[in-house]
C-alpha cells in the first residue's frame, strides 16, 4: 500500500510544487480500490481559488468556481479529467477530514511525500469493506448522507456498519429536509448498481424507505394474496426479481437478447424498470376488496397505482420522460398477463395481439420483463405455468422482432389524401379510424397491397352506412353523423 500511495503521489507531483495539496475523499478511496475514475479532490490550505488558477494556466484552462460561501469548490477540467481543488474546513488536515461523511471517505494524501493521513479508520475500512459514518451529526447537517452510504454499499460492495445502521434509523425522519432532485440522483445511482436490493432491503429496515416513500407505509400491513404475503414485500421481490433478470438478461430469451439489452441499457430503462417494479402494486391498499367467494380483489388497481405513483415522480423532481415510462409500465403492467389468460382459453386474436404491439411498440419488452418478474414474485407461483407465460412472451417478442416492428416502419399501404381523394372524405375522426382498422388488417396479415386496402375502406363504409352513420364529406363539414 506504501508503494501504490508513492506512486500516486509521484503522478500528481506537479500539484505539489506550486503549493502544499492534499488528494482527498472519494477520488483516493477509488485509487486506493483501483476503482477507475477520472474525477480528482484536492484540499488546499490557503487560497483554493489561486491554487486553481496556477493549476488552470499550466494546463491552458481556466477554473470554474461552484458553490457559495465556504462550501465553494475551484474546477479544473482538463480533456476527459475534473480536478476540483477546495480550501481546508479547519485549521488543519486532520480537522477537514474528521467533518467528512464516512470513515473510507476521510483520507488524504500528501503529495509532496507520499504521506497519508487517516485519523478515522478510513484505511482498515476500505479493507474491511464497510461504509462507517463518522458521527451522528455528519448526517444532520446533510441528511442526504444517509441514503449515500447505501449508495456506496451498492456501487462498491462494502457492508454498512451496525452502528451506521443504528444512526441512519434514529435520524431517518430528517431525510425530509433534503431536496427532491438531491434524493432521486442518489437513489437512481444505488438503483443502478448490480445487486441493489440488499441495500434497498436495508433501506426499508433502517425506517428510511417509508421516509421517502410514504405511500408505501400502507402496502406493508395489506396481504396481497391467501397465504397472507404483503403488498410491500410481493414489491421488494419484484425488485429482486427485476434486478435479477436484468443482471442475467440472456438466460431468458436468448434468441433476442441483443435488443432486449439494448431496450434496457437504453435511457436508463434498467434503473427505471426497477422503479416501477417497486412501485406496480402501490394502488392496491386503496382498492382492496373480498368477493362472496373470498377472494381477495384489487379491480382497477393498476389504474389507481399510476395516479399514487405520479405524486412520488413529481416529489423527486423525476424528468418528464422518466415519469411517463413509469406510468407506462404501472398502469399496464397487466396487459401481457390479460394476453396470456386469452391465449390458454383460445381467445387471442391476431388483432388483439397487433394493438398490444401498435400500442407499446418497443415498450413491449419492458412490459414483459415486468410480468416475468412479477409472476416469479409471487408466492408459491407454478413452474409449469411460468414455462407457458415463458415460451408465449417469446413468441410476442419473435413476432414483433422479426415481423410487426419492421413493417411498422415500412410505408402504410394507403394515407389520409387517399381516402380523402378516393371516396370524397373530409378530414375528421374518421379518417383516423380507418386508417387504423387498415394498419391493423395490413399488421395480422388480413390485407397486403393498396388494392385489398381500399377494398377494405369500400366495405367499413358500405356498413357503417348500413348502420345509420354518413361519412364525412364536405357538405358535412369533414364529420359523420347518425341518420
Amino acid at each position: 500500500m506504501k508503494k501504490e500511495l508513492v506512486k500516486i503521489a509521484q503522478q500528481l507531483s506537479e500539484f505539489s510544487r506550486i503549493g502544499p495539496v492534499y488528494l482527498v475523499g472519494g477520488s483516493l478511496r477509488d485509487r486506493i480500490l483501483n476503482r477507475p475514475s477520472n474525477d480528482h479532490d484536492f484540499a488546499v490550505p490557503g487560497d483554493a481559488g489561486a491554487f486553481a488558477q496556477k493549476v488552470a494556466a499550466k494546463l491552458g484552462t481556466s477554473p470554474i468556481a461552484l458553490g457559495k460561501g465556504t462550501q465553494v469548490v475551484f474546477r479544473v477540467a482538463s480533456g476527459d479529467y475534473l480536478l476540483d481543488f477546495s480550501p481546508l474546513q479547519g485549521k488543519t488536515i486532520e480537522d477537514d477530514l474528521k467533518r467528512r461523511d464516512f470513515t473510507i471517505n476521510a483520507l488524504g494524501l500528501d503529495l509532496e511525500g507520499g504521506r497519508l493521513i487517516d485519523p478515522v479508520g478510513g484505511l482498515n475500512d476500505i479493507r474491511s469493506r464497510t461504509i462507517r459514518v463518522i458521527s451522528e451529526e455528519a448526517i444532520k447537517a446533510d441528511p442526504l448522507r444517509m441514503i449515500r452510504a447505501f449508495r456506496l454499499g451498492a456501487v462498491l460492495g462494502f457492508d454498512i456498519a451496525p452502528d451506521t445502521l443504528s444512526v441512519i434509523k434514529k435520524l431517518s425522519p430528517h431525510i425530509t429536509r433534503t431536496a427532491g432532485e438531491r434524493i432521486r440522483t442518489e437513489l437512481m445511482r444505488m438503483m443502478g448498481a448490480w445487486g441493489s436490493f440488499p441495500y434497498l432491503k436495508q433501506m426499508f429496515e433502517a425506517g428510511l424507505l417509508i421516509q421517502l416513500i410514504p405511500e408505501l407505509e400502507p402496502c406493508a400491513h395489506c396481504p396481497s394474496d391467501q397465504q397472507g404475503q404483503s403488498v410491500l414485500d410481493h414489491a421488494m421481490r419484484t425488485y429482486q426479481e427485476m434486478e435479477s433478470l436484468i443482471e442475467k438478461l440472456e438466460m431468458l430469451w436468448p434468441s433476442y437478447v441483443e435488443p432486449i439489452r439494448a431496450y434496457v441499457t437504453g435511457n436508463q430503462r434498467n434503473v427505471l424498470l426497477k422503479w416501477a417494479a417497486l412501485l406496480h402494486d402501490i394502488g392496491k391498499p386503496q382498492t382492496h376488496s373480498v368477493d362472496d367467494s373470498g377472494k381477495v380483489r384489487f379491480l382497477t388497481h393498476e389504474e389507481k397505482g399510476a395516479l399514487l405513483a405520479r405524486n412520488v415522480y413529481s416529489r423527486l423532481r423525476m424528468s418528464a420522460a422518466e415519469q411517463a415510462y413509469l406510468e407506462l409500465i404501472v398502469g399496464n403492467h397487466l396487459h401481457p398477463l390479460h394476453l396470456f389468460s386469452a391465449h390458454q382459453e383460445n381467445r387471442l386474436t391476431a388483432k388483439g395481439l397487433v394493438r398490444f404491439v401498435r400500442k407499446y411498440q418497443d415498450h413491449v419488452v419492458g412490459l414483459l420483463l415486468h410480468s416475468v418478474a412479477d409472476q416469479r414474485a409471487k408466492t408459491g407461483h407454478d413452474i409449469e405455468v411460468e414455462k407457458g407465460l415463458l415460451a408465449f412472451f417469446e413468441e410476442i417478442l419473435r413476432r414483433y422482432f422479426e415481423h410487426f416492428k419492421p413493417a411498422m416502419a415500412s410505408a402504410r399501404l394507403v394515407t389520409g389524401k387517399d381516402l380523402i381523394e378516393q371516396f370524397g372524405l373530409s378530414p375528421s375522426v374518421q379518417i383516423g379510424r380507418l386508417l387504423q382498422t387498415v394498419e391493423e388488417a395490413r399488421l395480422s396479415g388480413e390485407v397486403q397491397t393498396r388494392e385489398e386496402a381500399i377494398k377494405l375502406v369500400a366495405r367499413l363504409l358500405e356498413l357503417e352506412g348500413d348502420a345509420g352513420i354518413e361519412p364525412a364529406t364536405p357538405s358535412s363539414g369533414g364529420l359523420c353523423s347518425i341518420r
